[in-house]
């Protein structure tokens, strides 16, 4: 009866031992960092303007090619670009590529008109 009992304690011991809550797997949340790559053949002035980490907005006059990695809070709940030129040739282009956590997600071209100019805003990219 000792033996009995013993095993019976052994028995429920290793049971409630190897019963301890598995680890839940959360997915993991996509990243917040964006990078943007803007390359091309337009030769005049090229303005990009973004939503900065903050959530603001900034205006840089660049030279190409162009990038810009930004990692947003957790407060902002989306993101976008808008590309300027004016001063260029007609039929030159701008092409983005956003990265978010290394892995393209977009595309975007812009071409001057026959003026020379283009002002299109790149879609908009939501956390």
């Amino acid at each position: 009866m000792k033996n009995l009992k013993t095993i019976a304690f052994i028995a429920a011991l290793t049971i409630l031992l190897s019963c301890k809550k598995d680890k839940e797997d959360k997915p993991t949340a996509p990243s917040r960092t964006l990078r943007y790559e803007v390359s091309g053949n337009f030769t005049g002035t090229f303005i990009v303007s973004y939503t900065t980490a903050s959530g603001g907005t900034a205006n840089d006059q660049v030279t190409l090619p162009w990038t810009k990695e930004i990692t947003y809070a957790d407060n902002i709940t989306a993101a976008i670009v808008l590309l300027t030129g004016n001063g260029g040739i007609g039929g030159q282009k701008v092409l983005l590529v956003t990265k978010r956590g290394g892995a393209q997600i977009a595309t975007f071209e812009a071409v001057a008109e026959a003026s020379g100019s283009f002002s299109k805003p790149a879609p908009v990219i939501v956390f």
